[in-house]
């Protein structure tokens, strides 16, 4: 690879980002996972909340992709204590969910979520999504630092 095929590649990298993709499905967690990629986002994948939380000690996401296919309760909790972690609230969240979700939708928007979305999912719209509230995230955060500065 030479210098210019490198800074490309640094440079798609850091207008994309990372996203931690949380699904206890492996074969859904590899879909999710893909289309994320294509998007030109590294993607950690974790299947379990403990994966989870070892992915987020050593790394900090871009944003984090949270598929709730076990009890409803348990990923909104999971999104109430992503939300109160330090260094995770202002990550966007996109949450996604069995279909008929119409309740979990509003509880999981006004837990926090940035985005919610039902299954069978367009990959197309995650994709826009996800790169859309990152590249938000990032103009909120350089507009904060130069009121700073």
């Amino acid at each position: 690879m030479n210098s210019s095929e490198h800074s490309e590649e640094h440079q798609e990298h850091e207008l994309f980002g990372s996203v931690v993709v949380l699904d206890d499905n492996a074969d859904v967690r590899q879909l999710l996972a893909c289309a994320l990629e294509m998007a030109g986002f590294d993607v950690l994948k974790a299947g379990t909340e403990l994966e989870l939380q070892r992915i987020l000690a050593r790394t900090r996401p871009d944003a984090l992709l949270i598929d709730v296919q076990r009890s409803p309760s348990d990923g909104l909790h999971l999104l109430a204590r992503m939300r109160r972690r330090q260094g995770l609230r202002d990550v966007p969240i996109l949450f996604v969910a069995g279909s008929d979700a119409e309740r979990m939708r509003v509880d999981a928007l006004r837990g926090g979520a940035d985005w919610f979305a039902e299954r069978p999912l367009s990959m197309i719209e995650l994709q826009t999504r996800a790169t859309e509230l990152v590249q938000r995230r990032r103009r909120a955060r350089r507009q904060s630092q130069t009121r700073v500065s």
